[in-house]
């Protein structure tokens, strides 16, 4: 945006908006290609007015495109299990580099998703290694160039972005091992009782519509890699030292993200750290919610279906994952809130066709699937 002009909060909030609007034609795609036209249409209506969703558009974090992409690798992975071609393998693996350049966590997309789409009925051993490798080279393709500009700018060795070191610091203290911040963060982990140490921190902090934590990752511009790997040296010290406790803590982390372990705080903490809002923090929860048996039952249906469900499983796995390692802040949780309205469509259709069989279309067709080819 800025290279078009753009340069102010504002622009950058409309073109957030713009990518928020093209993520819920892309779940509406993906519905439509998993269960049919009205799946879609309704998966795309729950995009539109899910807070959790929309809620990052304003803020000015990366979470607007990577919605976008999340939703854009579901379709791929679906094309792909429709049609085992190299095209569709080399898209899938360019949407997954697109969406790490995003957020990191992505890449572990690659063998979450890749591997159990193209191993499953697939009898060629030939194929499914040359399908795997096509997911993976062009993820790597894509995301290489950025790769060798971050190994030749920065002194410590750094591979898609700097900042792990700070939200690690910021999760493993005394203050979040127990207590109030069990599971979450604390700015007093990596401040150490002082203040923001720079300009950009220090307007960060005042910034109302800025996550508290944005302007601890706002280190010293000369060179980020420096006080990052200084924060994860100090994090993994106290995590060695504490061991025994750690379980407790990923297992809080994960409770947060998925809103079974003090949901009542963790919408207070969103609201207030995260500056999400009072009532959409409300609205997305119980929104979230709602949304959760009929995506429990979209699964069912797809097994039933013949559809693979390994995608959507992929993305609670990364999401999971991502969580128990870093920070239990529902903000986290995004990837799988996309998979959500993308199933709530499959499975609010599925419920209309039972309802109402004699209206309802006929399910979506399974045909025999193609061996991959090459050419």
């Amino acid at each position: 945006m800025s290279l078009l002009g753009g340069t102010s909060a504002l622009a950058h909030r409309l073109a957030s908006c713009v990518l928020g609007a093209a993520a819920v034609a892309v779940v509406g795609l993906t519905g439509r290609r998993i269960a049919g036209e009205r799946a879609g249409l309704v998966g795309a209506a729950l995009a539109a007015v899910y807070p959790m969703l929309w809620i990052n558009d304003g803020m000015l974090i990366s979470e607007s495109m990577y919605v976008l992409l999340v939703a854009a690798v579901l379709l791929a992975a679906y094309r792909l299990w429709d049609a085992r071609t190299t095209t569709n393998a080399l898209l899938l693996g360019i949407a997954i580099g697109l969406a790490a350049l995003t957020r990191p966590e992505a890449v572990l997309l690659v063998p979450l998703i890749g591997v159990p789409l193209l191993f499953s009925r697939v009898t060629d051993v030939r194929h499914r290694i040359f399908g795997v490798l096509a997911v993976g080279l062009a993820c790597l393709a894509v995301i290489l160039p950025w790769w060798v500009r971050n190994l030749t700018t920065f002194e410590k060795p750094t591979f898609l972005a700097t900042g792990h070191g700070s939200v690690l610091q910021s999760a493993n203290c005394d203050q979040t091992y127990s207590g109030q911040f069990l599971g979450y963060w604390d700015i007093h982990c990596i401040l150490d009782g002082r203040p923001p140490q720079n300009a950009e921190q220090r307007a960060l902090s005042k910034r109302k519509d800025v996550p508290a934590i944005v302007y601890l990752l706002a280190q010293d511009p000369r060179d980020e890699s420096i006080p990052d790997v200084r924060a994860r040296s100090k994090a993994l010290d106290y995590i060695r030292d504490h061991l025994a406790r750690a379980p407790v803590v990923a297992l809080a982390r994960v409770g947060r993200v998925w809103g079974v372990y003090r949901v009542e705080q963790q919408v207070s903490f969103d609201d207030f750290f995260e500056r999400r809002g009072h009532w959409p923090s409300w609205a997305g929860t119980w929104m979230y919610y709602a949304l959760v048996p009929f995506s429990v039952y979209a699964l069912v249906v797809m097994r039933r279906r013949r559809v693979p469900i390994s995608p959507m499983i992929a993305i609670v796995l990364m999401v999971t994952a991502t969580a128990a390692i870093s920070i239990g802040i529902t903000r986290y949780r995004v990837g799988a809130d996309v998979m959500l309205t993308i199933l709530g469509g499959v499975g609010i259709d599925a419920v209309w066709r039972r309802l109402r069989p004699a209206a309802a279309d006929a399910p979506r067709p399974t045909e025999a699937e193609p061996e991959l080819v090459t050419s």
